[in-house]
């Protein structure tokens, strides 16, 4: 057994080596308890961070489908735009996949969330536009449809004007052709004292004769009566000599030729050009030389003027 001065100095320095330990542990202790608490604060920290990141994100997301159907909502409101509209959808399409991948990639820093917000708001500033485009095109396209009823309208309209005049014009047409079928028919000019006689030729002197062996010519005597419709002037005037057996007697190196009627062609015996100066009684004279083959018996004068049959006359030949 120790003695007990040396067992007091044993108990001093063990009581002191235990305060050295347990401060040593107090120490210990408190930067482990300041460790932990410091952590729980960063974790705290980081745990809000994260938080309001998931925030952020679910934000643009949200932002992000609102500015993807924007466009979508003009889709099947004209069909003439929807094929611009198709377009357009592609190009929004392929940003919104880039801008969900970019939200997609895990922890995103404040700035990579910044950049997120920006290519959003450059994607809804490009749909604006594209939008404000579509609506103009529409609203013009719309203007167009009604301009262009409204010149179909006019267009049916003026048709219809046109069928009218037409009409009228086709009217004004027939009256106008029974209007100078009748002047013409009115400006007939007719033969009167018509005489056809046998001629010889003595000098200067002409003989009426019967007997077919003593005539040179035939020679047709007639007047033309007044017509005010008509127009005074030169007048052609054609003979038609019908012989005993029914032809029109003609030669051609005797004057004969052909003239038109009624839309037929006719052969004429002789023709001569007079003076009608619209006065009662307006004389005319048509010759005609014998020609070989001529027989005896009666011949009929047919006289033709614009067309119309002047008058008739006859000569027997002995």
């Amino acid at each position: 057994m120790l003695p007990l001065e040396e067992q007091i100095a044993k108990d001093k320095k063990t009581k002191t080596y235990l305060i050295i330990i347990i401060a040593i542990l107090f120490v210990i202790n408190f930067g482990l308890l300041y460790n932990i608490i410091s952590k729980d604060k960063i974790l705290v920290t980081t745990e809000t961070k994260l938080d309001n990141t998931q925030a952020e994100r679910d934000k643009l997301d949200k932002m992000l489908d609102e500015t993807e159907n924007m466009l979508l909502d003009y889709k099947g409101k004209n069909a003439q735009l929807d094929s611009i509209i198709d377009v357009k959808n592609d190009e929004i399409a392929i940003k919104v996949s880039q801008i969900r991948k970019m939200l997609s990639e895990g922890k995103l820093t404040k700035d990579q969330l910044e950049i997120a917000k920006q290519e959003i708001a450059k994607l809804k500033t490009k749909i604006m536009r594209d939008t404000y485009t579509i609506d103009s095109l529409s609203r013009e396209n719309f203007t167009l449809k009604e301009e262009n009823t409204t010149l179909a309208s006019e267009n049916e309209n003026v048709k219809k004007e046109v069928e009218t005049q037409k009409s009228i014009n086709t009217s004004l047409t027939d009256q106008n052709q029974k209007l100078s079928e009748k002047v013409r028919v009115a400006s007939r000019l007719t033969a009167t004292n018509i005489k056809v006689e046998g001629i010889m030729v003595s000098g200067k002197k002409e003989k009426e004769k019967s007997r077919l062996s003593k005539i040179d010519r035939i020679k047709v005597q007639f007047n033309i009566s007044k017509n005010t419709i008509a127009e005074a002037g030169q007048k052609v005037i054609y003979l038609r000599l019908i012989g005993p057996n029914g032809s029109t007697v003609a030669n051609q190196n005797a004057g004969s030729g052909v003239f038109e009627i009624d839309g037929e062609s006719v052969q004429y015996t002789s023709k001569a050009t007079v003076v009608f100066n619209n006065e009662t009684g307006s004389p005319a004279t048509i010759y005609f030389e014998k020609i070989p083959g001529m027989s005896k018996g009666t011949y009929k004068a047919i006289l033709y003027c614009d067309g119309f049959v002047m008058g008739e006359g006859s000569l027997k030949l002995k």
